[in-house]
């Protein structure tokens, strides 16, 4: 994004020239402002997604400890453990549902991006023109989204315990049925 300037188109009076500095310095201050609240944007959004990894973990450590007690305990309370079940899947798609919301918002959690101005939005300017380049040479072509390591991270982690969330479901589905056979 190029820079806004307002500039004389002549000389006409000082009058003009200090009304454009102001104008000039209401906009430098309206854009750090806006940069203010988009640095505070992506920061709200990456501890949400962090509090939805630590809910993640902690489904997962609920599901295993679900099934250490319904092996110990030979499935005596397996409706109540399908009932836990079904809150806990609830829980896992809402942190799924954060974890999968727009990936261009997050930014990554290092000390350049908070950094605003130089390599940041140098590497942004470079990665926007090596772009155009690309499409510029293969106009049939489209270009593929950045890989996103954390995202992939997070996406195994949500397949994970959702088919941990769905195992348990099915055997603990399985010991009521053979419970409601024996009475």
């Amino acid at each position: 994004m190029q820079p806004i300037t307002i500039q004389s188109s002549s000389g006409f009076n000082d009058g003009t020239d200090s009304y454009l500095e102001l104008l000039q310095k209401q906009l430098d201050m309206a854009k750090k402002n806006a940069e203010a609240i988009d640095a505070l944007s992506r920061r709200a959004d990456q501890d949400q997604k962090s509090l939805a990894r630590e809910r993640v973990a902690e489904i997962k450590k609920q599901i295993d400890a679900l099934r250490r007690m319904l092996l110990l305990f030979g499935g005596k309370d397996a409706k109540a453990v399908l009932q836990q079940l079904k809150d806990l899947a609830s829980q896992l798609k809402q942190a799924a549902g954060i974890l999968k919301a727009s990936p261009d918002s997050a930014a990554p959690d290092t000390a350049a991006s908070d950094n605003g101005d130089g390599y940041a939005a140098y590497a942004e300017q470079q990665a926007s023109a090596d772009a155009d380049a690309q499409a510029a040479a293969n106009p049939f072509q489209m270009p593929l989204p950045p890989f996103d390591a954390q995202r992939a991270e997070d996406d195994k982690q949500i397949e994970f315990v959702t088919n941990a969330l769905k195992s348990l479901r099915a055997m603990t589905e399985r010991m009521v049925k053979q419970q409601e056979n024996q009475h």
